[in-house]
Formats: structure tokens, C-alpha cells, sequence
């Protein structure tokens, strides 16, 4: 055999082969999905905790075409008041509102009136995350990098990390994208949306998986309150080996944790605890999450978060290692979604809302006060913080005048009793600083500009409303 015979022989050898592993076709599947994915684009100038003002950008999906509800990020959404603009594959926009942000997992729901687009909306079809295999192909469309209908093509890395949310489940995968693709959706090969996008790097990318936005969905179709289970625990995954070298979980016990679908069998760390929750006194940073009301729970974080929403308002019964100790814990269970800000409070060029728990985690505050997250340059509150360049400040109001400052109510009262022009002292904490320790500061009030406002959520509405005093 020469060499051309030899060269066409090894030709045709590798055809049955390379076609085996061809990547599937996406195209006839791109044309029809566009349609169903949204642009996204927010404008904030009130705003919530440590969120941002100005202007983003974001993709979104349709889930109920019937409701006009759109899914994206949480971390698009927001909390705070905002005005927000979807723009359609036509090129037609219309406003839109928020109908839910969940509490712990990040994603959320906007919600538009149908009547208002100019053509027939199409819900995405929604799959089953526990359906997906390591290397399966994934299509994600979305606002990448503000180039709309940006089309990224994936696969699958891993089936299950924690990417530091309380305690939220992603996939990894292998899609190279940037600011804008937050909440595209990420299809299987089948034509379902089996996650949403969440964030990433250049080269990996986390997809929250769609299961958490279906729970939520169904409570919504169903008209009934949701529900977000609250322990105060932050969890991660470590691996068997870990939990056992390192925290004297019991060896006996990996032969029961057995093999697992994601890859490096793990187990679920409590991480941190937040203060002022049900779990504080009782939980701790290291403690191992063996079994959850008697099930075997391994590294299922979703199946755990689950459980928790189940029980509101009842106990979950925990059994933990402890440096090796096995113990059983009835640890009774809050719901988040009633500790969200409904109320906020505009006096003097600030915005003041109630301490939350997401604050309390992230400041780890136990003191109880209100919150300041933005003041406008030069008015009365501007110069009791130190701002940062987004203009955001993290300062806790412990007093004004001698008055203890517990809650909004108390803050609200205590600014009643202020007039125009007056000298004032607040304490504050201010965790913009090495040192939060509490401190006076002096300021003189502008009610002109600044007079005290309340406002409330409308859930009606789905809007802020102006409570007169």
C-alpha cells in the first residue's frame, strides 16, 4: 500500500469517529428560543443594603407567558426601587415590575402586562436539573458583554458546587462570558432551560439550576404566599477525605456517603452562622449536616434548602458531627421572606430601612438600630460615614439625640421631633471602617430638601407608596 492509499484509508478510519462526537446542531433551536429571551435594563437612584444606583444591564426569560412573568438574577432584580425597561427580539420595549426576589438563591421574577407587547408571547419549556450528565452541551443566549442575543455554547464541568451563597447549588460549566449574560437561561440539547446564569469568569461560568425558580413559579401560579426556611446557617461542601483528616467525621460513615453523581463525594460544613437567627445558639462554624429530619442529606444542598421551606414555622431535627461527637438539634425555623425591607424612610438626603438579615451576614451584627446605605453628596447625613466611590455608605444609626434607635419606628419618632436647621448628634457604627466601634457624630438637619418621607410596599401594586405621616 503507497502512501495516498495508506493517507485515505486513515481518513476513513477516523470519519465513524469524529462523527460520533460531532456537537449538536444548534441552529434551528437558536431561532426559535430568541423570541423568548428578554433584554434587561435597570435604573435605580434609591437603594437597599449594599446595592448600587445608576444604570445596568441584564437578560432575562420568559416563564409565563400567560402571567407575563420574566425570570432573571436576584442580583438584577435587586430590592430596591427601580425603574426597568425589557426590551424584546423585535425591538419593541415595555416596563416592567418586580413580582419576586428570593431571599437566599439568586434569582428573581419580573412581572409585564401581555397586553402591552406587540406580539404573541413564548414561555421557555423548563427541564429538570437532575437529568443533566458531566459533558453534557449546553446553549446559553443572552446579553453578553451588551451584545444582544449573545450566543455561548457550553457543556457541563460539574454538577454541583457551592459558590459562596447561603446555601445555593450550581453547575459549573465550561461557557466563556461576561457583565450583561446575568439571568440568560442555559438550555440541554432537548430544548429545555435546565438553569439560569449566575456568574463566572472569562473561562468558567455557575448556573444556578432552574428547580429553585419551578418551587417558586408554583407558588405563584397557586396564588400563595412563598416561603424561604431560615436556620442562619452558611454552608459549603468539603470533601470526605476532609471532613475526616481534618474534623474527626467518623470514617465508618464514607461507605454510607457512597459515590457521587458530581464527581469527589462530599459532605455539607457549616460554614458560618448569622446572628440573631433560631440556629445561632445552638449550631456551629465546623459542625458537619449528617441527616436532616432522619434523611441521609450527603452533599445535597438543594434537597436541604427544600426541607427548610417545608418547615416553616416548625423544627427541622439535625443530626451533626461535631469534632466527632454525633448530636441530634430540634432547631426551629423562620421565614426569611418576612424579614425583607418593606419599609424605608428618605429624611435629610438618606435612605434608612431596618436592619436585615443579609446585613446581619455580612456585617455580623448583633446590635440592634437602622440602616444607612446611601446619603446624596452634601446633605445633612452625607458626612456621618465614610462613602465609598458608588457613593454607598454602611452605617448603623444607634441613637439621635439620646434616643435609642432599635428599629425603623423608633428611628421615624426620633425624627419627628427634629426641626429645620436643628444641631443634631447621631451614634453611629460605620463598617466602611477598620474600626466600627460606635460614634458620635454632629450634623445640622435641612428639612427643606429633606423632609421625612415613609414609604411601603404595595404587594398589590408591586410598587412603593407614600405613607403620609
Amino acid at each position: 500500500m503507497n502512501f495516498k492509499q495508506r493517507l485515505i484509508a486513515l481518513c476513513v478510519w477516523f470519519i465513524p469517529i469524529a462523527y460520533a462526537h460531532a456537537a449538536h446542531n444548534w441552529t434551528e433551536q437558536i431561532a426559535a428560543f430568541k423570541p423568548m429571551v428578554v433584554n434587561v435594563e435597570t435604573s435605580s437612584e434609591v437603594v437597599f443594603e449594599t446595592e448600587t444606583k445608576g444604570t445596568s444591564f441584564a437578560t432575562g426569560f420568559v416563564v409565563d407567558a400567560e402571567r407575563g412573568i420574566i425570570a432573571t438574577n436576584r442580583h438584577v432584580t435587586g430590592s430596591s426601587p427601580a425603574y426597568v425597561k425589557i426590551n424584546f427580539h423585535d425591538g419593541s420595549f415595555t416596563e416592567a415590575r418586580i413580582l419576586h426576589y428570593d431571599a437566599t438563591h439568586d434569582f428573581g421574577f419580573y412581572q409585564i402586562n401581555p397586553a402591552e407587547v406587540d406580539f404573541e408571547l413564548q414561555a421557555v419549556k423548563l427541564g429538570a436539573w437532575d437529568k443533566l450528565a458531566l459533558g453534557d452541551e449546553l446553549l446559553l443566549i443572552g446579553n453578553n458583554d451588551k451584545e444582544e442575543y449573545s450566543i455561548k455554547f457550553g457543556t457541563v464541568a460539574n454538577l454541583n458546587v457551592n459558590k459562596g451563597d447561603r446555601h445555593s447549588s450550581y453547575i459549573h460549566t465550561t461557557f466563556d462570558r461576561t457583565g450583561g449574560s446575568s439571568g440568560s437561561p442555559v438550555w440541554n440539547t432537548s430544548g429545555e432551560v435546565i438553569a439560569i446564569h449566575a456568574r463566572g469568569t472569562d473561562t468558567s461560568s455557575f448556573e444556578l439550576p432552574v428547580d429553585y425558580l419551578i418551587d417558586a413559579l408554583e407558588f405563584i401560579r397557586n396564588e400563595k404566599q412563598i416561603q424561604r426556611g431560615e436556620i442562619g446557617v452558611d454552608l459549603e461542601l468539603i470533601s470526605i477525605g476532609e471532613a475526616i483528616k481534618h474534623f474527626n467525621f467518623p470514617a465508618a460513615l464514607r461507605k454510607e456517603i457512597g459515590p457521587s453523581k458530581a464527581g469527589t463525594p462530599k459532605v455539607i460544613q457549616i460554614e458560618s452562622m448569622v446572628p440573631r437567627t433560631t440556629g445561632e445558639t445552638m449550631l456551629r462554624a465546623s459542625d458537619i449536616i449528617y441527616r436532616i429530619n432522619e434523611q441521609l442529606i450527603k452533599d445535597a444542598l438543594y434537597t436541604f434548602d427544600a426541607v427548610l421551606n417545608q418547615h416553616v414555622g416548625k423544627t427541622v431535627n439535625l443530626d451533626i458531627y461535631r469534632n466527632g461527637e454525633n448530636l441530634r438539634l430540634d432547631v426551629p425555623v423562620e421565614d426569611l421572606e418576612l424579614k425583607k425591607v418593606r419599609r424605608f424612610v428618605r429624611f435629610g438626603g438618606a435612605v434608612f430601612h431596618d436592619i436585615t438579615p443579609q446585613l446581619r451576614r455580612m456585617l455580623y451584627l448583633e446590635a440592634d438600630g437602622v440602616y444607612l446605605p446611601h446619603a446624596v453628596a452634601g446633605s445633612s447625613f452625607s458626612r456621618v460615614g465614610l462613602q465609598e466611590r458608588n457613593g454607598n455608605s454602611k452605617v448603623v444609626i444607634l441613637n439621635i439625640n439620646g434616643k435609642q434607635i432599635r428599629n425603623l419606628d423608633d428611628f421615624i419618632a426620633a425624627c419627628q421631633t427634629i426641626s429645620d436647621g436643628q444641631h443634631t448628634y447621631v451614634v453611629v457604627r460605620d463598617f466602611n471602617l477598620f474600626d466600627s466601634s460606635p460614634t458620635p457624630k454632629s450634623l445640622t438637619v435641612n428639612l427643606k430638601f429633606g423632609p421625612l418621607q415613609q414609604f411601603e410596599w404595595h404587594a398589590a401594586a408591586l410598587d412603593w407608596v407614600n405613607v403620609p405621616e
